[in-house]
């Protein structure tokens, strides 16, 4: 498959759209951990789903505990995120919105499943609301460790294999746990998006 290619200012409007969203993620995530949400610079990647699978072997990811949730959306464009924590999230996570050391591992779970709703809805609303566009969210659910994460990324029995990759990573100020934000918009979807962003540019242009 030849991918629909994003020009690079189009590129740049959809990486400003992203960092609106995760700046919402990141004033409601500070609000409710009491803590500052440090962000970094969305990435843009046209990429296929076992690439994305080989990064969990570079850098700090490479000798971590993974757990990570998906939460696919539809409507006017179609996709799925996932956000992937390292095991120190749990407890960190957890403390911080009032759990104690001992709480179960539910419990701690459920912590990350709010955290991914936010965060992954925040990111993706951005784009969504800034195109005048509206998409609806299946319920989070765990994914599960490593191993699950690398089966979900590299299995050949799905909707797409190739898209664009939006990559954020976030961490809470003095903690010292990892996570990551993967949004993946197959082809179809990029397409709406490539139209979307013509009508935006367009009409900034006319402004």
């Amino acid at each position: 498959m030849t991918p629909l290619l994003l020009s690079e200012e189009k590129r740049d409007a959809l990486r400003e759209l992203v960092n609106i969203g995760m700046g919402t993620a990141a004033a409601a995530l500070a609000a409710a951990l009491g803590t500052f949400v440090e962000l970094t610079s969305p990435g843009l990647e046209v990429t296929d789903r076992g690439s994305v699978a080989k990064q969990l072997d570079t850098g700090a990811w490479r000798n971590s505990e993974i757990e990570a949730v998906r939460q696919p959306f539809f409507g006017a464009f179609t996709g799925e995120s996932v956000m992937l924590f390292d095991r120190p999230a749990h407890a960190e996570l957890a403390g911080m919105v009032g759990y104690g050391p001992e709480s179960a591992v539910v419990e701690q779970q459920e912590v990350l499943l709010d955290v991914a709703n936010v965060v992954i809805g925040a990111c993706v609303n951005g784009i969504a609301e800034s195109l005048a566009e509206l998409v609806s969210f299946a319920p989070p659910t765990r994914l599960g460790t490593r191993a699950d994460v690398r089966a979900f990324l590299s299995r050949e029995a799905v909707a797409w294999q190739q898209g664009l990759i939006v990559n954020v990573d976030f961490k809470l100020e003095a903690r010292s746990f990892l996570s990551r934000v993967l949004v993946f918009l197959p082809e179809p979807s990029m397409l709406r998006i490539d139209q979307a962003l013509s009508r935006l540019l367009d009409g900034l242009a006319a402004g």
